[in-house]
């Protein structure tokens, strides 16, 4: 069984940030998210919480978006190159122990798509408030 690297758990971090609709101030809704990555040829379902300071965050201005995405990026040892936000999507180019990646996520309300040139693929959806 292959472990994760760290290149796959960049996607993943920044995904707690990236949360969930189309509008700047609701890109992300505090709560419960299940989350499916396929990798490897692989699922793996995960939960995790979004606190409401995670979600302010994440819904700030683009300035305050893109730097908690910088935040977490180095908080798992990678480096984010650029973040663009633009309507429902955003796009990042990171590195991760020295790979280079490119994730494209599209929010649709209360769930979320994610496509990255590493071939990990990420589906999630909001499913209640935190335990």
């Amino acid at each position: 069984m292959k472990k994760f690297s760290t290149s796959f758990l960049l996607p993943v971090a920044i995904l707690a940030l990236t949360v969930t609709d189309a509008h700047a101030a609701d890109r992300v809704q505090p709560g419960q998210w299940e989350t499916t990555i396929t990798a490897g040829g692989r699922d793996r379902v995960m939960k995790s919480c979004v606190t409401a300071a995670e979600a302010s965050a994440a819904n700030g201005d683009e300035k305050t978006f893109q730097a908690s995405v910088v935040k977490t990026a180095q908080d798992a040892g990678c480096t984010v190159k650029d973040v663009k936000v633009s309507g429902n999507q955003v796009t990042s180019d990171s590195t991760c122990g020295g790979h280079q990646n490119t994730s494209t996520t599209t929010y649709h309300g209360d769930w979320y798509e994610q496509t990255s040139s590493n071939g990990t693929k990420v589906r999630a959806k909001r499913v209640g408030a935190c335990p």
